[in-house]
């Protein structure tokens, strides 16, 4: 396979880094447990990158060329900061990134823009994150790849 989902993950991370220059973007695993909560809020304010999941895998017969839908996940932690409030933060930062996504190819030309219909934004914040003093968006959408070239 000439594209790996990682390569794919780190690509998105680059244009986000750039777009984002004062928060901390970085690949992330995929999804996390409130027990790893403390150690991701240090992080803050910041946007992690995640893959969480691939379907409609196509591999053609000789393995070098697929086609899949790859779902992806960026979990947005807004901080206080001596300009903003951690929600105003996070809430603006997620509003910015539903404008970017619907036009991105993350500079790839095995990308396809991103199902529209599948961009969702959760707030996922939480009394233990209030606790926390950091306010926690999840943005979702799937976004179809397929590798050009042998």
């Amino acid at each position: 396979m000439s594209l790996a989902p990682s390569a794919i993950r780190t690509a998105i991370t680059g244009v986000l880094a750039i777009r984002y220059p004062t928060l901390a973007v970085e690949a992330h695993g995929g999804s996390f447990t409130e027990r790893e909560l403390p150690l991701l809020l240090a992080k803050a304010p910041a946007i992690l990158v995640a893959c969480t999941r691939i379907t409609g895998l196509d591999v053609h017969e000789d393995a070098s060329r697929w086609k899949a839908d790859l779902g992806f996940a960026l979990y947005v932690f807004g901080a206080d900061t001596a300009t903003s409030d951690r929600d105003v933060l996070a809430l603006d930062t997620v509003f910015d990134l539903l404008t970017l996504l619907p036009q991105q190819r993350w500079g790839l030309s095995e990308a396809r823009l991103p199902d529209e219909a599948s961009i969702t934004a959760d707030n996922l914040y939480t009394g233990q994150v209030n606790i926390l003093r950091v306010a926690v968006w999840g943005l979702t959408w799937t976004q179809t790849f397929q590798t050009l070239h042998p």
